[in-house]
């Protein structure tokens, strides 16, 4: 048992040891770098493009009748600057419960901004984000809640980098946030709709795959009736793979960690058991278009520079030259009045 122990230990060390963190990120469901729901505190680089796709399923037999629910999201990410991210996602399909074919779901917009810090170990960000409700049908059986207005979330992400500070492919999340649900400048976080949401997590990269482990929930924030255990809440575990022509390939499965009785009551729906996720993010590079880009408008401005410095150099030859004819002038008019003089 003993000997048993002490090689599973062993296993985990070379794995932890053997590699660390891979080319490149992996890209969160909602976009931006992070884990599934968790994002990470850090941004892309400059000029990185991520586009992906996730798909989710769950079944369910019911009353002799198949409970399922499909969605189908798609992502964008890009890097504006080594501090500022800009992420987007479109659920291009979602089941309504209603109709043979689901509608689209709502559109999201975001922005992150890395607080530039000194440590390599700790950062700090700012997420904005709003979510727009272009879906036709809101709050839908299976999936978390949605509302038929403009939602605005703000949050702060934490994130702990033992890759670059110690060299150990290991990384911890930690994210908190505001959800306003009926998003007015008179009555900010007012409504009993409103949330707030907690998550947290955990990635270990080994080469090129990443193992994932996350917690996400989000509360009322003005419903102190509803119990804790009550609200959406859900544990996801997965792994990535980077493979050839710069993909990125996702398989997660979540679990709700909530009471399910209770959230039917208090939500008005059922929400799913489980999930299986499954994602591919395509990964595009324009840094060195950006850096041939930047290097030609240095060139120009280097050009531009030197032309306006030999238009001075000419300005000024032109100008000594005038001055020097001038005064050649004024010794021609002395020297002639000199010999006109009896």
């Amino acid at each position: 048992m003993r000997k048993t122990t002490f090689l599973f230990y062993l296993a985990i060390a070379f794995l932890i040891f053997s590699g660390y963190s891979v080319s490149y990120p992996q890209i969160a469901l909602q976009g931006g770098r992070g884990l599934m729901r968790v994002q990470d505190a850090e941004t892309v680089s400059k000029g990185d493009l991520y586009l992906g796709g996730f798909g989710s399923t769950y079944l369910k037999k019911s009353d002799g009748s198949l409970a399922k629910d499909y969605h189908f999201t798609l992502n964008v990410t890009y890097g504006f600057s080594s501090v500022l991210e800009f992420s987007s996602r479109l659920v291009l399909y979602q089941d309504d419960q209603r109709h043979i074919w689901g509608p689209i779901g709502d559109t999201e917009l975001g922005l992150k901004f890395r607080i530039p810090i000194s440590s390599r170990l700790f950062n700090l960000a700012l997420r904005n984000y709003f979510v727009l409700p272009t879906a036709p049908i809101h709050n839908v059986a299976y999936e978390p809640l949605s509302w038929d207005h403009v939602t605005w979330s703000p949050g702060v992400l934490a994130s702990l980098d033992f890759v670059d500070a110690f060299y150990i492919p290991f990384k911890l999340y930690a994210n908190v946030g505001l959800l306003d649900r009926y998003f007015r400048i008179h009555n900010i976080f007012g409504e009993s709709i409103d949330q707030y949401y907690l998550g947290a997590g955990i990635k270990l990269s080994v080469r090129n795959t990443i193992l994932f482990w996350e917690y996400y929930t989000e509360q009322f924030l003005n419903q102190k009736s509803v119990p804790f255990s009550a609200n959406y809440q859900i544990a996801t575990q997965g792994i990535a793979f980077v493979g050839p022509y710069n993909l990125i390939a996702t398989i997660a499965g979540e679990i709700n960690l909530a009471n399910t009785e209770e959230q039917k009551r208090y939500l008005g729906k059922k929400l799913a058991d489980w999930k299986v996720w499954i994602g591919l993010t395509k990964y595009f590079s324009f840094r060195r278009y950006l850096s041939e880009l930047a290097e030609r408008r240095r060139q120009q401005r280097a050009r531009m520079k030197e032309l306006k410095k030999q238009q001075e150099i000419k300005k000024e030859r032109i100008s000594a030259q005038e001055e020097l004819r001038r005064m050649q002038e004024r010794l021609k008019k002395k020297k002639k009045k000199k010999e006109d003089q009896p």
